[in-house]
């Protein structure tokens, strides 16, 4: 699996494109996260999920430390700052 730092793009990206509005953690998961196997028995996508779940927070912890994302934990609901919209607009233009 990816490191966290690797979804700090494809969520700012996200959280770029709801601005001003909020996005919550299930749809930032589904965002930055493979589909899951259907075939899996039911028992394994849930601890899959609960597992990607827990790496999107991180990340979510992570750019919030850094300033670029503000995070509310009593609904784990994400919004972009300033600086995540400055952040990710340079890393568009340069790509």
């Amino acid at each position: 699996m990816e490191k966290s730092s690797v979804y700090f793009d494809r969520i700012l990206s996200k959280l770029a494109q709801s601005y001003p509005g909020t996005c919550a953690l299930e749809d930032l998961a589904v965002l930055v996260m493979p589909a899951y196997n259907v075939m899996k028995i039911f028992s394994e996508n849930i601890s899959v999920q609960r597992d990607n779940h827990a790496k999107i927070l991180d990340a979510l912890i992570l750019l919030e430390d850094q300033g670029y994302i503000v995070l509310n934990p009593a609904t784990d609901e994400s919004s972009i700052t300033i600086k995540g919209l400055i952040k990710i607009n340079n890393t568009v233009f340069f790509n």
